[in-house]
């Protein structure tokens, strides 16, 4: 390295002979260009004099000052001629003069001029260039100053650059980084800059400049002598982060030049890799090991140290907000007994700065307005890291005066109470944050889609308040022109497009864009939905273009659960979703098991004939073991529904079909189910409205999901009944990404005159659906003399949950319920008793398709029943 210092210090000072000679920079004297015109040309003379004087000076020459040249002329008294400008010039000790006229005839300019070399070296130079209009005068200057420089010093000019002993640089790489070019007028100080711009590049040991005179002008060649290249990268010492992960955060490869400026940056990306994982101690050297001579080894020598965790962090200047209130808004945690497996405690950079900037807002949105977060301070000692982060807050402003400016589509007391900042009593910026957007889609719902609103904001800070004015540029209306639909390989377009509430040539409407979004997810053929806007073909106009990002809609799924009494149980599902990428849906299910066997298949046409008309049907045949009696049902439905024309709301309609037959009855069974066993044949018909507007299927996280059925069996067939069912579930996003659900069902069933009500079609409670931790349907009224299970004729539960992210990257939630209810048999009322559990479960949207695990807790259990149950179901993708 020493030896490289001391080759620095002498090229940086040093050029070879041929290029040592000092270059004479010619000194000129620019003279007032003579004007031969009919009219009056004011001032134009001194104008082309000072641009031929401005454009020499630029190229390199010595030019005396205009002044002294006019100072002269007027002392002679006398026009100006060829003779007096060479007499003045050598008064001036000048080497050349310029000197000339501008005659315009017509439109036509003409710029003549001769430059006469005063040492003798070169004949007198004629220059002449034409154009058309008086304002091409100065370009007409311009140009003749350049081809006089050019004709003055052309033996002084660089004809040609050359590069020698570069062998993996490219020229154009080096060309890039130097000043010289080829034409220039050769500069000693430019090429010094040259010499420590191609050294400074890193790739070579040694630079020098070697300067050749021709005919043609002077040949700069650069000697250069390249580094060798890294043929290896070897790492040694490391044992917490594997080879083959320093490799990949480094961008050196094999061959490359070894540059130090390059290893270094490429060791601190290293040292910032292992910072990351908790190695803030962590120390990295490196040496070249010589292979061939034109080669070396890459060597680093890692010293990683203990992982250190955050032990302790602090602030200073706080004084409105504990340090605890603070610590919650950071991502970045201090360490605790689970760090070893969660990871908290750990420093990263980006972390730290994000933290930063959440403090930064936390504080904007609690009224500091000038509170500013400083950097924080990392101190490593007594092997533990400790952060201390500076804040100076500044007082506290209150919300003063809200008003609105500008285009108003509304008054402003109407826009008053569009806005939430009104109700906050000191300033927050996310709500006006929040305020923007609303008043943003207030006015693209009108087609303003480029309304530009922003808040004018006036501190007062006598009495720390701050007046906030919503000044609003509505712009022009703008039409949707064309909408394009991408990134749906097996989808239709007219699947995507009947979702969408946006069309071509109607107005911009935010709100639509968003309805139309949720439309698109909720159908749950895409990972990911995206909407996009380019300009149109006029400024009223815009393009709309929908991305969209397919997931696999076929499915087979897998699930089971286990009780003392059912033991094991397994399903198998074969599924399409989205037939033929037609929206349609197709489900062949069988259920195996010691106890049961179930096969249905379902068909779902959500579209009839491109209408918003929805046609199904099911077929069935189910058989399953109860404890009193074996149930074999077989039958199906046919099923159409219709939206409403309110909002996710639709009308269904269905005819069901089923042959119950009850066989391998107990001993002394009940007379209810006696009664049962001779009832065989249920046809009946149902109306069902629901209004369905929750974000998601599987895990919604707001928005509701409400109906009410209304069937009647006793059209044919042996049963003859009416039966309601009411159902209403709600989602409510809470803090941190968690969501609270309450979901209810009730019903009521009721013997028609005409016929009979079997115990099979009443009500059954318990499972993964009803009330967890209780085995299926073993919630129910009972014979009071042979205990058997008899069913009810009025039901109602409710489950309570907490949803919580376990891991948001995979789509891991967490949750905790309480599930209550009952069914209840004549006589008795809803709400009389109440059957409890509570549990917990997880749920996850896995590459084998959603999957729910949940354990109930029998909170009262009867001697029959078990304490608590496990039950689970999983699905798959192919």
């Amino acid at each position: 390295m020493k030896r490289l210092s001391l080759t620095l210090i002498l090229c940086l000072f040093w050029i070879t002979p041929s290029a040592a000679q000092e270059i004479t920079l010619k000194r000129l004297a620019v003279f007032p260009f003579t004007i031969l015109s009919k009219e009056p040309l004011p001032g134009v003379s001194e104008k082309v004099q000072q641009t031929i004087q401005e454009q020499m000076e630029k190229d390199g020459f010595g030019m005396v000052p205009i002044g002294e040249v006019e100072r002269e002329i007027a002392l002679r008294k006398a026009p100006l001629t060829p003779e007096l400008a060479t007499e003045i010039g050598k008064k001036l000790n000048v080497d050349a003069i310029i000197a000339g006229s501008l005659v315009k005839i017509g439109p036509t300019v003409a710029l003549e001029a001769q430059a006469v070399d005063l040492t003798g070296k070169l004949a007198p130079i004629n220059l002449k260039f034409e154009g058309v209009g008086l304002a091409s005068a100065s370009q007409l200057a311009r140009k003749l100053a350049q081809e006089a420089g050019l004709k003055i010093m052309g033996q002084e000019r660089i004809a040609k650059i050359e590069f020698k002993g570069n062998r993996r640089i490219e020229n154009d790489a080096i060309l890039a980084t130097i000043q010289s070019r080829s034409g220039d007028l050769t500069s000693t100080i430019k090429l010094r800059e040259d010499l420590k711009a191609v050294y400074a590049m890193g790739y070579f040991s040694d630079v020098k400049v070697d300067v050749t005179d021709t005919p043609q002008g002077r040949v700069v060649t650069f000697l250069l002598e390249e580094k060798p290249s890294i043929d290896q990268i070897l790492v040694r010492g490391n044992k917490k982060i594997k080879t083959k992960k320093i490799l990949e955060t480094m961008d050196i490869k094999q061959y490359s030049i070894a540059s130090d400026a390059t290893i270094r940056d490429n060791i601190n990306k290293v040292k910032a890799l292992y910072r990351e994982k908790g190695y803030y101690e962590a120390e990295i050297n490196y040496n070249l090991e010589p292979e061939t001579p034109t080669e070396v080894n890459l060597v680093l020598d890692i010293s990683e140290g203990a992982k250190l965790y955050v032990r302790q962090i602090n602030f200073t200047g706080n004084a409105a907000f504990k340090d605890k209130e603070l610590k919650e808004v950071m991502e970045l945690k201090e360490k605790t007994l689970l760090s070893f497996i969660t990871g908290s405690g750990i420093v990263k950079k980006d972390v730290l700065e994000r933290d930063a900037e959440k403090i930064s807002a936390f504080y904007f949105n609690h009224g500091y307005i000038k509170a500013r977060v400083g950097e924080p301070e990392i101190e490593v000692r007594s092997k533990g890291i400790y952060i201390t982060i500076p804040i100076d807050e500044g007082p506290q402003y209150k919300v003063g005066k809200i008003d609105f400016q500008g285009d108003l589509i509304e008054p402003a007391d109407s826009l008053l109470g569009k806005v939430k900042i009104l109700k906050e009593k000191v300033y927050s910026r996310e709500v006006i944050q929040q305020d923007l957007t609303t008043l943003a889609d207030l006015y693209a719902d009108q087609g303003y889609a480029m309304a530009d609103i922003s808040p004018v904001l006036k501190e007062n800070d006598q009495d720390l308040t701050v007046d906030i004015t919503f000044d609003i540029r509505q712009g022009e209306k703008v039409y949707f022109e064309r909408i394009e639909i991408a990134g749906n390989v097996k989808t239709r377009d007219k699947v995507i497009r009947r979702e969408l509430r946006v069309y071509e040539q109607e107005l911009f409407s935010a709100t639509n864009i968003k309805k139309s979004t949720q439309n698109l997810r909720r159908l749950e053929f895409f990972e990911d939905v995206n909407f996009s806007t380019s300009p149109g073909s006029a400024p009223d106009k815009m393009n709309l273009k929908i991305t969209v990002k397919e997931r696999p809609t076929g499915q087979f799924g897998v699930g089971g659960g286990y009780s003392s009494q059912d033991r094991v149980v397994g399903m198998v599902e074969i599924s399409q979703s989205n037939l033929f990428g037609r929206g349609q849906q197709l489900r062949l299910q069988g259920v195996l098991g010691a106890i049961t066997r179930r096969y249905r298949l379902n068909f779902s046409e959500p579209y009839l004939f491109d209408k918003p008309l929805s046609f199904g049907f099911d077929a069935y045949n189910w058989e399953r073991e109860f404890y009193e009696y074996t149930r074999d049902s077989r039958g199906g439905d046919i099923r159409l529904g219709h939206p409403l024309r309110w909002e996710y709301t639709r009308l269904l309609w269905m005819y069901r079909f089923e042959n119950v037959n009850l066989t391998d009855m107990v001993a002394n069974a009940s007379p209810v189910l006696l009664e049962a066993a001779k009832i065989h044949n249920t046809s009946s018909t149902s109306l069902t409205i629901r209004r369905d507007s929750r974000d998601a299927i599987f895990t919604p996280t707001r928005g509701s999901d409400n109906s009410f059925t209304a069937e009647l069996a006793g059209l044919g067939g042996d049963a003859a009944f009416t039966r309601f069912v009411a159902d209403s579930g709600w989602y409510y996003p809470l803090f941190w990404g968690t969501v609270g659900v309450i979901h209810g069902r009730l019903g009521y069933v009721l013997k028609n005159s005409w016929g009979a009500l079997p115990a099979y079609e009443k009500f059954y409670l318990g499972g993964i659906d009803s009330i967890r931790g209780f085995k299926y349907a073993e919630i129910s009224p009972r014979d009071p003399v042979t205990n058997d299970r008899i069913g009810g004729d009025k039901f109602q539960f409710f489950n309570f949950e907490f949803r919580y992210p376990l891991y948001k990257k995979v789509g891991l939630t967490g949750l905790v319920f309480v599930d209550t209810g009952n069914v209840y048999g004549s006589g008795e009322s809803y709400l009389s008793s109440m059957r409890t559990s509570v549990g917990t479960g997880i749920r996850w949207y896995s590459p084998m398709g959603p999957l729910r695990v949940e354990w109930g807790y029998n909170l009262n259990p009867k001697p029959w029943e078990r304490r608590s149950n496990w039950e689970f179901s999983v699905g798959g993708n192919f």
